[in-house]
Parts: C-alpha cells; sequence; structure tokens
C-alpha cells in the first residue's frame, strides 16, 4: 500500500511540474548597436573647431540602420525620456551639442548622429543616400534600447525634413521639433514624405524660421509643415534673424564649428528667447505624455477588455508593437500563477491522503 502510494506520488508531482508553464525572459528586439566608445570611428577628419569633444569619446556609440547603413554618433545622458537631434546638412553633429548639453543637465537622454553620406559615418548610393528617414528611425531605436520609453524628435533643415518623414514611425513619440526645413524636398526621404509624415501625428509640435535665414527662403517650406501638421498642439515661431537651423537656437561659444556666431547683442537675445522657448516646450511636451498616462491609469477598466465606443485617446488607439508585447508579457505574468497553484496543489494533496492512510492503518494496528 505504502509503495503504491509513494508511486502516485512521484507520478503526480512529475506532471505537474511538466504542466507548469514556465516563462522565460527573451528579447524582442535584436540590438542595432554594434560598437560603443573607443572601438567607434569619429571625425578625427576634421579640424578640431568641428570635432566632436574629446571627452565624450567614451559616449560614442556606433549603429545599423534597417537598411544595412552604419552610422556614428553619441548617447549623452541617460533615463526614460530619450531625444532625438537630428543635424542641418553641412553643419554635423555639433551643431546640436549646446543645446544637447543643456538637455542632458535637465535630465534628458540625447542622441547625436552623423547621417548617412557624412563621415564617419557609412554611405549609401543611389535612393538610398536619401534615407535620412531611416537614420532618425535608428537613432530612436538605440535610444530604446538604452532604457528610453519615450521620444522627442526634433531636426533642423534636412535633418528636420528626415525627422518629419520619420515621425509617425517612431514609438512612443511625445513631441516634434522642426527647425528651418524644406518641405518637398526629393533627396530626404523622398518628396512630400515629410508633409504626409507631420499629417499623422498628434504630440505636441514645435515648428522655427527665420525671417532672413542665409540658405533661403525657408519661411513658406516651413509654414506648409505646420499647416500639414495634424497636431492639435502645434506652435510656430518665426525669429526676424538670418540664423539657420539650429544657429537660431545656439549661444556665442568659441570653438563651436558649424555654428554662426551671433552679429549683435539683439541677435543673441533672440537666440537665447527661442532656446528658451524650446526649452519649455520640451518639458511640457513630456509632462503632457505624464499626465495622460495616469489618466489612463486612473480611467482604464479593470475587469474587462471592451472598448469604450467613442473614446479617442490613446487607450483606445491601435496598438504599438512594443505596447503589444508589453501587455501580452503582463498577460503571461498574471495568468501564470493558476497554473502554478494548481501544478503545486496536486501532490500536496496526495501526501495528505498518504499521511491520513498511514495514521488511520497504523491505528488499526
Amino acid at each position: 500500500m505504502k509503495k503504491a502510494l509513494l508511486c502516485i506520488l512521484i507520478a503526480c508531482t512529475v506532471m505537474s511540474l511538466g504542466l507548469t508553464p514556465v516563462h522565460a525572459e527573451t528579447k524582442n528586439e535584436k540590438s542595432i548597436i554594434v560598437a560603443t566608445g573607443k572601438d567607434v570611428p569619429t571625425d578625427g577628419h576634421l579640424s578640431e573647431e568641428y570635432r566632436f569633444p574629446e571627452k565624450y569619446r567614451e559616449n560614442a556609440v556606433q549603429f545599423v540602420t534597417e537598411d544595412g547603413i552604419l552610422l556614428c554618433g553619441y548617447v549623452l545622458g541617460e533615463g526614460s525620456k530619450g531625444i532625438t537631434l537630428g543635424h542641418a546638412n553641412g553643419w554635423m553633429v555639433k551643431s546640436w551639442l549646446p543645446f544637447a548639453e543643456r538637455l542632458v543637465d535637465a535630465g534628458y537622454q540625447v542622441i547625436l548622429w552623423e547621417f548617412r553620406n557624412n563621415e564617419p559615418s557609412g554611405s549609401a548610393e543611389g535612393e538610398a543616400s536619401n534615407r535620412w528617414d531611416l537614420d532618425v528611425l535608428a537613432a530612436a531605436q538605440v535610444l530604446r534600447e538604452r532604457g528610453a520609453t519615450e521620444i522627442l524628435s526634433m531636426g533642423a533643415s534636412d535633418g528636420g525634413t528626415a525627422t518629419a518623414a520619420a515621425a509617425p514611425h517612431i514609438p512612443d513619440l511625445v513631441g516634434l521639433g522642426i527647425f528651418s526645413s524644406p518641405s518637398k524636398p526629393s533627396r530626404i526621404g523622398g518628396e512630400g514624405k515629410a508633409l504626409e509624415g507631420v499629417g499623422k501625428i498628434n504630440v505636441p509640435a514645435f515648428f522655427a524660421v527665420s525671417t532672413d535665414d542665409f540658405a533661403g527662403n525657408l519661411y513658406p517650406h516651413v509654414e506648409a509643415l505646420y499647416e500639414a501638421c495634424s497636431s492639435t498642439q502645434k506652435q510656430f515661431n518665426v525669429i526676424d534673424s538670418p540664423d539657420h537651423g539650429t544657429d537660431m537656437i545656439s549661444p556665442e561659444i568659441p570653438g563651436n564649428g558649424y555654428a554662426a556666431f551671433p552679429k549683435s547683442d539683439e541677435q543673441k537675445q533672440k537666440r537665447k528667447e527661442l532656446a528658451d522657448k524650446l526649452m519649455t516646450f520640451v518639458n511640457e511636451a513630456f509632462d503632457k505624455s505624464a499626465d495622460e498616462a495616469d489618466e489612463g491609469k486612473t480611467e482604464a477598466p479593470i475587469s474587462t477588455t471592451e472598448i469604450d465606443k467613442g473614446k479617442t485617446d490613446d487607450s483606445t488607439s491601435p496598438l504599438k508593437a512594443d505596447e503589444t508585447i508589453d501587455r501580452i508579457e503582463n498577460s503571461n505574468g498574471n495568468t501564470t500563477i493558476y497554473p502554478l497553484m494548481i501544478g503545486a496543489g496536486a501532490p500536496l494533496l496526495l501526501m495528505v491522503i498518504v499521511f491520513v492512510s498511514m495514521k488511520h492503518k497504523k491505528n488499526k494496528e
């Protein structure tokens, strides 16, 4: 009798272990980062005033786009709030550095990189050479790999055009910043892609242009992007100055290559005012996202998956790929407990039966 009960107990225990679900944490996305620190090619081919500071050497990162182009850049700061900063064509990565450092001091994680066909990043030929929008998407992915859960994307001139084209495809986008950007260049992302892109987003958007931009009359271009933007929280900033792209927000810093110095105190003040306004925009964009997330947690139904008809907020919008993965993983975490309880309970119940049977038999003897 004892041997039979013992065999049954062992068999049930093995079965319960076999039926208990085992969930392993798996990587949903393959890393696109291929090198970091001193292993990353740098802009040593440039004269010193144009190079990225040596103190950031360990922040260097090399990553690959979805079409296989190797890009080189820098990730500064850390945290869940990430910001991509796309440079103007001819201004290069250092042009964003003064404002990037300000963002880092405020607690943001930022990425600055050289677009394709700009050394030390790799080159592409034919139509692929125009796909700067893919570079923006890759930069956003690097931030996500580094812990960012929300992305605000900004760009100057052609870098802004590429950012606009990429915007609707950036997961968890919370804001968009465009400076002196052409609206219909066939060479960046494809003709009309920037206008199409801003027409598909509904996040806070910041547009800025100078009236006397030395690079040309970009007012109608930025205005067209502003008008095409479907966001209900957008602003159009017009500055009476000759500044282009990041020059509009750059302070007078010696050695800041690819930046035109302000020629008057008035111009210097206008740059400072726009930079301060942009900083406020960035803070408010992330704060708004946090507020909406909190409201969603409060209002979300607990015991049903039915979507309320008529709602148009983020809680009823189509799921992003990462949200889908997260919700599935969370669901697995909640439902695993029941098979575990059943699996562990069966042998426990048999142990009690064995104990009672043996005690009952002993009493009879």
